[in-house]
């Protein structure tokens, strides 16, 4: 697997090398080799955690590097969708030992989602809080109907988007960034903040758990719970009292 990873990614730079120089020819050679390398990468369901692992890192290196054509990025979601079913869907489930399905129905659904590493999609839109996970490259693997719906987005068009794009620029980058890197390295962490939603202040709890399958980590799963916002405001001065003297006597 990491052979033929490595020769890909040989062939790919090659190819925009040729892009490069137009050459025209090399180009369309090259093209022609690296879709049955891409199938032999990703075609294929392994069975060890090694080459599951080295799977999902080549889906979403080749989701960052094409990140700026979007044609592009429909095809590869497109692949990194078949991963996260193929791996992480309730078909495998018979895959996961009974003393973990046992010690997972203790807590709640998300955490047997987190204790099995399987995205029951049945049972994950069956909850009222939005639901992602978040590749290591913060682009968005999976989502359930109530965060799509609130995002007003098909679900299909969510994969392989980056979460930037969703939560703005200055909030990933000083909230939601610093917190993924922790949960990518094991930590269970937390960002809460307010948001403007339809006219409405909205409280966002967003808990981040590391996401694994077979000891191979996929991303943080992210469990955003909206609130309304409680907070006393300012009470305004109402227009009709204006100029009117108050006397009090002793």
């Amino acid at each position: 697997m990491e052979a033929l990873i490595e020769l890909f990614w040989s062939k790919y730079e090659e190819l925009q090398q040729a892009i490069d120089r137009e050459d025209e020819k090399l180009t369309a050679a090259l093209d022609r080799e690296l879709d049955p390398l891409m199938l032999a990468v990703l075609g294929s369901a392994e069975g060890d955690a090694t080459s599951i692992q080295l799977q999902f890192r080549f889906a979403i290196d080749l989701l960052n590097e094409e990140a700026d054509d979007r044609s592009c990025v429909r095809r590869n979601a497109h692949l990194l969708q078949t991963l996260v079913e193929r791996y992480l869907g309730p078909a495998v489930a018979k895959a996961v030992p009974e003393a973990a399905e046992e010690g997972a129905g203790a807590g709640s659904p998300i955490d047997e989602v987190i204790a099995t590493g399987i995205l029951d999609d049945n049972l994950l839109n069956r909850i009222s809080d939005r639901i992602i996970v978040v590749a290591p490259g913060y682009r968005i693997l999976y989502s359930n109907d109530t965060n799509a719906k609130r995002l007003d987005v098909a679900r299909e068009e969510l994969v392989g988007r980056h979460l930037g794009e969703f939560v703005g620029v200055h909030r990933f980058r000083n909230e939601w960034k610093p917190n993924l890197d922790r949960c990518f390295e094991g930590e269970n962490t937390a960002v809460t903040y307010a948001d403007e939603i339809g006219g409405e202040t909205v409280v966002m709890r967003c808990r981040m758990s590391p996401f694994t399958r077979s000891s191979t980590l996929i991303g943080a799963l992210v469990v955003i719970r909206e609130t309304a916002d409680r907070r006393r405001r300012r009470r305004q001065p109402d227009p009709a009292m204006a100029g009117i003297t108050l006397q009090f006597r002793g």
